[in-house]
């Protein structure tokens, strides 16, 4: 197998004997200046059809969460008939590296939905707690349970694919993001992961309001973050005024969360 780019030191982006490209992980494959041949025996998995905008953040992410992501969806896929691709893995690791950085920051926030997932999807929360097992295990962390539910939100938006958006959301959508680009002055790559992770949160966002789902609040982390980035606080009123909701703290909270991911990619600095 060719090496023509290396994504960082477990990673790199290669061709196979028939010319495709896939990504090929396993510890120090991307050691060796490209382009050079490196032998099967070293590569610990291969991944097909990566879509172009998640190989950036590949390179962000460490190799134990993406080999434990990687078993997570192959259990998942194990119980659910092979419904997840390479990309689920990706957008999994990058969900579960936030996660764990939350978790060592003491930023834990509650998901009040964990018993209504229970309920709906009873198969994927199986996967869910069989994921936080695997975390808590392999990655020497204490993730809540609430995460397992997390988890199974991102399974099953990556199943369902159910955000086709219409008209009103694609208006409101181009309007918060414009709110972030002008507030926090920075331009966003409408082509990266980033404003992928950002829609999605959006989506998620919108839905709850039509739901009228409601969320406890952590005040004392609320009015900290509030206090520590007024920027991303203006961002996110202005966000609320663009969906035409009344979010509670935890909400605008979670929307700051975001908002910092957003900007922090982009060369943006609190």
């Amino acid at each position: 197998m060719k090496v023509v780019k290396n994504i960082n030191n477990n990673v790199s982006l290669c061709l196979d004997s028939q010319g495709r490209e896939v990504i090929a992980f396993g510890k120090g494959v991307g050691f060796t200046k490209p382009p050079y041949e490196i032998p099967l025996d070293k590569i610990e998995r291969t991944f097909y059809n990566v879509d172009e905008c998640y190989m950036s953040v590949i390179a962000d992410i460490s190799s134990d969460i993406i080999r434990v992501t990687t078993a997570i969806v192959d259990y998942a896929n194990s119980k659910l008939d092979n419904r997840y691709s390479t990309n689920v893995v990706i957008t999994l690791a990058d969900h579960i590296q936030f996660a764990i950085k939350r978790e060592k920051e003491n930023i834990n926030i509650k998901l009040p939905l964990l018993y209504e997932i229970q309920y709906l999807y009873p198969q994927e929360m199986e996967i869910g707690y069989y994921a936080l097992d695997m975390i808590n295990e392999h990655l020497n962390v204490e993730l809540c349970q609430e995460e397992a539910a997390s988890i199974v939100l991102r399974l099953i938006d990556y199943d369902e694919r159910k955000h086709d958006e219409s008209l009103k959301e694609k208006e409101i959508i181009k309007k918060c993001c414009s709110v972030v680009e002008q507030k926090m002055e920075v331009v966003v790559d409408k082509k990266g992961f980033n404003y992928y992770r950002f829609v999605q949160h959006i989506h998620y966002l919108l839905e709850r309001v039509e739901n009228k789902q409601n969320h406890t609040i952590d005040d004392k982390m609320f009015l900290s973050m509030k206090e520590e980035y007024p920027s991303m606080y203006e961002c996110t009123v202005e966000i609320e005024k663009i969906i035409n909701a009344d979010l509670n703290q935890e909400e605008l909270l979670y929307l700051i969360l975001h908002v910092n991911r957003l900007c922090a990619r982009e060369d943006c600095y609190l």
